[in-house]
């Protein structure tokens, strides 16, 4: 994950590779970049860097009087840390976000499933798509599971950690959480949502094939990364891969969703939504 060493922007230090650093990290951002517009990534500090900190700071930290600084551990750097990882162009021209027919066939070829089995899983889980509209992943926030990870030491907080699963909110809302999460356990925070076209939990990174979560969290910036996650989450838990074979969608939601799937009728969701599949 991308570090400077110290403060970048006006009146700073800016050091050399420190600038440079951000600027790419600015580069990534598809809120406030587009092809076209991108900044030198020379190392020096000028007015088109710190316009462009400023106009991160507004539109997606959320800052009322953007400073135009940003600290090696503050809240701009790890939002331009975080958000960077997300960059990416989604093609739209499926019924499924951006993940290709041929994508689908490959995935379903190396699991041994039908195409229309992932695709019934993409549908229950990400609706409204594998990518929120700044370009990131979609996530859930899941405020039990941050309370588990923490031991229930930040319950003061029950927005953010709470015993009992639920309180989602709106949408718009979960990164909100999930980022006042990191202030207090960035790792914890990481594993506690669920991310992407499948949804897969972040705490799940090592079944998904991931040597830590923030290389899980990274791969979900692009649609094969999720793809590729998802297909080793269910390859290495035989109750997962034989449930989608054989779409036994209570197995399927029990093994994938946890043992209150019922609450939401998760298993006739996948159910209808395979048939939705089967009839494109």
């Amino acid at each position: 994950m991308a570090r400077i060493n110290s403060p970048v922007g006006e009146g700073q230090r800016n050091l050399y590779g420190d600038v440079r650093t951000i600027q790419t990290l600015l580069n990534k951002n598809s809120v406030i970049t587009r092809p076209g517009n991108l900044l030198a990534e020379d190392g020096k500090i000028g007015p088109n860097t710190i316009a462009r900190i400023r106009l991160f700071q507004e539109k997606v930290v959320r800052m009322r009087n953007p400073d135009g600084v940003i600290d090696p551990n503050g809240v701009t750097m790890r939002n331009l840390t975080l958000h960077a990882n997300f960059h990416t162009t989604v093609n739209r021209t499926t019924r499924v976000p951006g993940i290709t027919q041929e994508q689908f066939v490959q995935a379903a070829a190396t699991l041994g499933c039908e195409v229309a089995a992932i695709k019934a899983v993409v549908y229950t889980e990400s609706p409204r798509g594998a990518f929120d509209e700044k370009g990131r992943p979609s996530i859930l926030y899941e405020r039990h599971y941050f309370h588990k990870l923490t031991g229930g030491k930040y319950d003061s907080n029950p927005v953010l950690s709470n015993p009992t699963a639920g309180g989602y909110g709106k949408y718009s809302a979960q990164y909100g959480k999930l980022e006042e999460a990191m202030k207090l356990d960035k790792n914890a925070a990481l594993r506690s949502a669920s991310w992407g076209a499948f949804q897969i939990m972040g705490n799940n990174f090592k079944e998904a094939g991931f040597s830590s979560v923030d290389d899980f969290v990274k791969a979900m910036g692009t649609l094969q990364g999720q793809l590729d996650a998802f297909v080793r989450f269910i390859a290495n838990n035989a109750h997962r891969k034989n449930a989608l074979i054989n779409k036994n969608w209570a197995s399927f939601a029990y093994n994938y969703n946890g043992p209150a799937y019922r609450k939401n009728n998760y298993d006739n969701k996948l159910a209808h939504n395979y048939q939705k599949a089967l009839s494109e």
